[in-house]
């Protein structure tokens, strides 16, 4: 439970740090200067690094949920658990809306009305996203403080 509240703070952190970060830089430098930076961190570095911190905090929370189950936890556990895992899954079908917007700026072409819809998009899935994530992590740590 220890992990799985860690890693979903890292993922929460990382995805705050977009949302109110990164994304609203594109509106002071232009669509194509922020798809040329996301093409060098997002589909960079990013394109490792991201994925396997979602998969990784799906992992932990599902795997937190059976374990506690498994044992029989007390319901005041498994309760914040649960949610977690419902969390979990609507982040992850938020991810499967923006994820899919990102990886499409390695060929799309430095047009800024195209760039701006397409980033308008991903940051409106991604914003849900961060929401989501960082109640999970909340609901996380009230798990943690039920043990």
């Amino acid at each position: 439970m220890i992990l799985s509240v860690i890693e979903n703070g890292i993922l929460a952190g990382a995805s705050f740090d977009v949302a109110l970060v990164k994304l609203p830089t594109r509106k002071h430098i232009g669509s194509v200067a922020y798809a040329q930076f996301a093409r060098g961190n997002d589909l960079g570095n990013g394109k490792i690094v991201y994925p396997l911190l979602g998969i990784f905090a799906v992992i932990l929370v599902f795997g937190t949920l059976l374990v506690a189950w498994l044992i029989h936890a007390p319901i005041k556990v498994i309760t914040p658990l649960v949610i977690a895992s419902v969390l979990t899954i609507i982040h992850s079908l938020c991810t499967a809306k923006a994820a899919p917007i990102m990886l499409s700026l390695a060929k799309t072409p430095d047009d800024a009305k195209i760039l701006t819809k397409k980033l308008d998009t991903f940051s409106f899935w991604h914003t849900f996203r961060a929401i989501f994530q960082a109640a999970t992590f909340i609901v996380l740590v009230w798990a943690l403080l039920s043990v």
